[in-house]
């Protein structure tokens, strides 16, 4: 039986990560909450690279329609909770590591024990779970916890980061909580992507937004796995890095197109007004 070594599990990390900012890794703690078209990709990632610590939160089962873009999502773990495969999957890669696992989500209820002595924060969960979204966002700003977000878009991303010293939740994305769930997702998601590069070849019909349904395909959520990791691992080993909201950045790689923008008053600003008008339209929403 080969018995676990980490110094040699990541030792292809150094070079990239020095010897001490290696240490920095098996000592931090990373909390993901959701484990579902991204979370479990993050989680697999961040054990590669050699995070000792989880806080990992999901409540929901694998199916035959995760398969075009899970991790973990497979004929043999059909109706097994992701939370528990992927767990077990980090664990093969790194016994060592210690996960703690959140069954039934985050909420007001348990928040505090999720974010206790988290040093950064992945936030995964499921798109249309606005409010959970705000809740674990808002928890974290308060404790002065950065959080990584991306949103998987055609063959593309858009990535925010909060932080402290950026806008908050609801400062950036002015969503009116009274208004219908699609429009408060159709603002979320202009805010998310200002760039909206993959506008130009997803096809508007394939967006229910009242049925909570959008598209979704692997590369995308691969690709954000690679840019929101990296923040994290910027998060605890290069922080002063970090960018935060109102600056975003939108990567599509099919149009071969990058932008690191900056967008004044988040929604509020009036070219995202316009947009949001036009979209409702488009969408008849």
């Amino acid at each position: 039986m080969t018995i676990f070594d980490y110094d040699l599990a990541f030792s292809r990390n150094h070079g990239i990560t020095s010897f001490e900012e290696q240490r920095r890794l098996k000592m931090a703690t990373v909390g993901i909450a959701g484990l579902g078209g991204v979370g479990g990709d993050y989680l697999i990632t961040l054990a590669r690279a050699g995070i000792g610590q989880f806080k990992i939160s999901d409540f929901d089962e694998f199916e035959q329609g995760n398969f075009n873009r899970q991790y973990g999502a497979t004929m043999t773990t059909i109706g097994r909770p992701k939370m528990d495969v992927m767990h077990e999957l980090a664990l093969d890669i790194n016994p060592e590591a210690k996960i703690q696992t959140f069954g039934s989500g985050i909420d007001s209820s348990n928040i505090d024990e999720f974010l206790d002595n988290v040093d950064v924060v992945i936030d995964a969960i499921e798109f249309f779970e606005i409010n959970a979204h705000r809740v674990l966002v808002n928890a974290c700003m308060a404790r002065g916890i950065p959080v990584v977000f991306g949103v998987p878009l055609g063959y593309g991303v858009g990535m925010l980061v909060y932080t402290s010293e950026g806008m908050g939740f609801d400062d950036y994305f002015d969503l009116d909580y009274a208004a219908p769930l699609e429009q408060q997702v159709l603002k979320m998601s202009l805010a998310c992507a200002p760039a909206g590069f993959h506008l130009k070849y997803v096809d508007p019909g394939s967006v229910d937004l009242q049925q909570r349904k959008a598209p979704s395909i692997a590369s995308g959520c691969k690709l954000a796995t690679g840019m929101v990791i990296t923040q994290a691992l910027m998060a605890l080993l290069n922080p002063k890095e970090l960018k935060p909201i109102p600056h975003y950045t939108c990567y599509d790689a099919r149009l071969n197109k990058l932008k690191k923008g900056y967008l004044w008053m988040g929604n509020r600003n009036p070219v995202q007004r316009l947009k949001f008008n036009l979209a409702r339209k488009m969408l008849g929403i």
